[in-house]
């Protein structure tokens, strides 16, 4: 966690705003405080983050030197997502704007969408003078927008999703209606070619959530499901690339995260020390046994 100050104008100490922690955890469950790094998240879990500022609003008049009349703040809650040291996007989710004492604490509730996460959770909040003040001293904040207080914290999700496969259950009635694929049980989404793309941003696995008896497996952990799915997507991606003559010469070149580097895995998982035109070969002469070993070296760790 840390905190940063907007300067060189007046701003608001921790005791003015009153922000103890964040509290983190599953939806409609006991929260915990939230720490560097979260355990046990996968890609069909939401999550929940609740806060509350005891903000002392004649405090922080004083504070800024400004008289409590015109003085007007604004709560602002960011959250943000992605692998690496930043995150891959960031949205405000929250904006409140104070423009008086406060008679009890300021509850703060943030769900996130497990859709929306992949790496780590970054969560900012801050205070902003909400409108321009014509009044104040000379070091008073004059300025709407005016950051006078913030902090942040990034969480790591456990593995930093790296080892986790992005996928979401979703009704495939109402996400794909008219689509050929409406019934299948799972789709996955991504471009062949885009070898050098992140790969938790730009693949995803999709899997038909009206199909009840899949989902439960799947959310259990099923060893055979999961099993046969994650073999079925490294079929779809390793082929894909594999016929691929220009995708098969720059697959050694890919970076740690990207498409490329993930499917490369996978292939020297099912096929150690071939090389790719060696297992396009057993592909093109055996699809079965190249299909069967992709399906064989299918990890579970990757999706639980």
């Amino acid at each position: 966690m840390t905190t940063s100050f907007a300067l060189p104008f007046l701003t608001l100490p921790d005791e003015v705003v009153g922000f103890r922690d964040w509290l983190i955890g599953d939806p409609g469950s006991p929260l915990f405080h939230i720490s560097s790094q979260l355990d046990d998240w996968d890609y069909a879990r939401d999550l929940q983050l609740d806060t509350r500022l005891e903000l002392d609003f004649a405090g922080a008049a004083a504070s800024l030197q400004i008289p409590e009349d015109d003085l007007k703040l604004a709560i602002v809650a960011k959250t943000g997502s992605g692998n690496g040291r930043f995150a891959r996007r960031t949205e405000r989710v929250l904006t409140k704007v104070i423009d008086g004492p406060l008679h009890e604490p300021l509850a703060i509730s943030l769900p996130i969408e497990s859709r929306l996460l992949s790496g780590r959770l970054l969560v900012r909040i801050e205070v902003l003078l909400a409108e321009d003040i014509p009044t104040g001293s000379a070091l008073s904040p004059k300025t709407a927008g005016s950051r006078l207080w913030s902090d942040t914290s990034n969480i790591h999700l456990e593995d930093g999703g790296d080892t986790r496969f992005p996928m979401e259950m979703v009704p495939f009635g109402a996400a794909f209606p008219g689509q050929k694929w409406e019934t299948a049980p799972w789709y996955l989404h991504w471009r062949p070619g885009s070898l050098q793309a992140d790969f938790t941003g730009s693949v995803r696995l999709y899997v038909n959530a009206d199909h009840t008896a899949l989902t439960e497996r799947v959310a259990e952990g099923d060893p055979t499901t999961l099993q046969a799915i994650l073999g079925d997507v490294m079929v779809q991606m390793c082929r894909g690339t594999l016929e691929d003559e220009d995708a098969r010469d720059t697959l050694i070149a890919c970076e740690d995260g990207s498409v490329g580097s993930q499917i490369a895995s996978w292939l020297e998982m099912a096929f150690p020390g071939m090389r790719p035109e060696e297992i396009r070969g057993l592909m093109t002469a055996t699809p079965g046994a190249f299909h069967a070993a992709l399906h064989a070296s299918a990890d579970m760790g990757e999706i639980e």
